[in-house]
């Protein structure tokens, strides 16, 4: 727990994702109004409410900060961790659920999204919450208030991963049941699955907020069934295409250090292949659950590393029900991991060679000894797998700490480029000058960490991005042309622009009065002379 939470705001927020992650909530707070997410003033419909709500709460409990803005995103990975603990302990014996709750909780995938400001955690854990708690329910078929007990929390897990991230949250445990059922050929569990009393508590956690949103905004429907759901996945509108293959580096990469481990458990499960109709079996609900989310993802057309996420606790329980009964497989986790950290150690060497403009050779230069000694450090996880044979499970134990410890030592390091990724710097400097509370100006781009760190919204030019449906609705908050910003920058007294350097050197041919304030890596700051 020290390792998961230690320096939780020490880096600062990154674009584009932590900067509006953090931004909605902020805004929910200031205005007062919990029910329409807002991004710098403009409607945002791409995602439900659930984690606005839990950061929002945290700002109010705890201030805004960059730990803060955080702090849903690690508790609820830490928490998801703990219920893979009982889950594989339930399951399959003590000790694999203990090597589940620390393969869980040292894999790099789930290490770096449970401390990284977006939704994938929180929708992750409940649908884990949601499946594992199904695969409890369903162990005990001649327990009917065990049945149903879990059953109602599997329904409740499902209800909550809906309202954090969508329909995702309810398709990917749903189509796992159906392929499970036909394949296992148990029809029982559709009769254990409570239907009718886990849709109400479906709809009572989901339809509230849907319904409410959808009134006060007729363009919310449409935007977030039709766009952010089927034509997300079935075109390229979002312009993440990636080809079929993409997530097989990605997972092998997202469960390293235990690639082997993990394998082995995908590759080599102990069900049967054949159809069975021999009961309830929880191992292949669960195998089910990880290949057709990854099949799912691999068809869509819009891919992102972090869709993945949910699989990763999934084959961590699987794969410590194998280690339990076999601790030496730790051995080649141990030696993967020594050649994993040597490339590591390789890439620490040469990193400061590949800066570019955006990112400064200065920076990467820094950044590298936080790659140097994370590559030591796992280096040593791993010689403890390796040596430690006779004693697997305190090796294990040992070797989880020294993970997760080098990948926190990855994440806080990047502390030393943050300039090129957040604009926490840009605000610094406009509020040392006391220019906070005038007008902000970002012209032909939109940094988004910028309005959480300064308090304040700020007005675009020529910047739509991901704000086109808001823009759509209030387009009189947006400056559309060239000469309305002219206008709108000589009308005032005193003033901010935002400007990416190419941007800026085609502004400074309109002889505008404009005085630099500041100058980083991807943004210039300039105030009304």
């Amino acid at each position: 727990m020290l390792l998961w939470f230690a320096m939780l705001g020490y880096r600062d927020l990154i674009e584009p994702d932590e900067g509006r992650y953090a931004e909605i909530p902020r805004e929910m707070v200031a205005s007062g109004d919990w029910v329409t997410p807002r991004l710098n003033d403009f409607k945002y419909f791409e995602k439900p409410a659930l984690q606005y709500w839990m950061t929002a709460f945290s700002f109010q409990l705890f201030g805004q900060s960059n730990a803060t803005a955080r702090l849903w995103t690690a508790t609820i990975g830490f928490l998801c961790g703990l219920f893979v603990w009982y889950l594989g302990r339930y399951l399959f014996g003590e000790i694999a659920g203990y090597y589940a709750f620390m393969l869980t909780m040292s894999s790099l995938l789930f290490v770096a999204m449970g401390h990284i400001l977006t939704l994938d955690m929180s929708v992750s854990a409940f649908m884990v919450m949601g499946i594992g708690a199904l695969a409890i329910a369903q162990s005990r078929r001649d327990r009917p208030r065990h049945v149903r007990k879990w059953m109602l929390l599997g329904w409740t897990g499902l209800g909550l991963a809906v309202l954090s991230k969508g329909l995702i949250g309810l398709v990917l445990p749903g189509g796992a049941v159906v392929i499970y059922s036909l394949w296992q050929r148990d029809w029982q569990l559709w009769r254990h699955l409570h239907l009718f009393k886990g849709l109400m508590v479906l709809l009572a956690i989901t339809a509230p907020w849907f319904t409410i949103v959808s009134m006060r905004n007729r363009e919310f429907a449409e935007f977030f069934f039709i766009h952010e759901h089927f034509q997300r996945y079935t075109t390229t509108v979002h312009h993440r295409t990636a080809p079929f293959y993409y997530y097989v580096p990605i997972l092998m990469l997202g469960i390293s250090p235990w690639l082997i481990s993990g394998a082995k458990a995908l590759l080599r499960p102990s069900f049967s292949w054949k159809p069975q109709n021999q009961g309830f079996n929880a191992e292949r609900l669960l195998w089910v659950f990880v290949i057709f989310t990854l099949v799912f993802f691999s068809f869509g057309k819009s891919k992102l590393p972090a869709y993945i996420l949910p699989v990763v606790p999934i084959i961590a329980v699987l794969a410590g029900k194998r280690l339990a009964k076999d601790g030496q497989q730790l051995v080649a986790d141990g030696r993967f991991t020594l050649v994993l950290a040597g490339v590591l150690g390789i890439i620490a060497i040469f990193i400061p060679y590949v800066g570019k403009k955006a990112i400064p050779v200065e920076l990467l230069a820094h950044y590298r000894w936080w790659l140097a000694v994370g590559a030591v450090v796992l280096s040593m996880g791993g010689w403890v797998l390796v040596k430690n044979t006779a004693k697997p499970f305190y090796g294990l134990t040992i070797a989880c700490l020294l993970f997760l410890l080098g990948y926190q030592l990855y994440l806080w390091g990047f502390q030393e480029i943050a300039p090129s990724y957040s604009s926490r710097e840009m605000a610094d400097a406009i509020k040392s000058m006391g220019l906070e509370k005038t007008p902000i100006f970002s012209v032909h781009t939109y940094p988004q960490s910028l309005p959480f760190y300064l308090g304040k919204t700020i007005r675009l030019v020529q910047a739509k991005g991901e704000l086109k449906m808001g823009i759509r609705a209030e387009p009189e908050k947006w400056i559309s042309n060239k000469e309305a910003f002219a206008k709108a920058w000589r009308n005032q007294q005193q003033a901010i622009a935002i400007f990416r350097p190419k941007t800026f050197e085609i502004y400074k041919e309109a002889e505008l009065p404009m005085n630099i304030i500041y100058y980083g890596p991807r943004y210039i700051a300039v105030s009304r002379k």
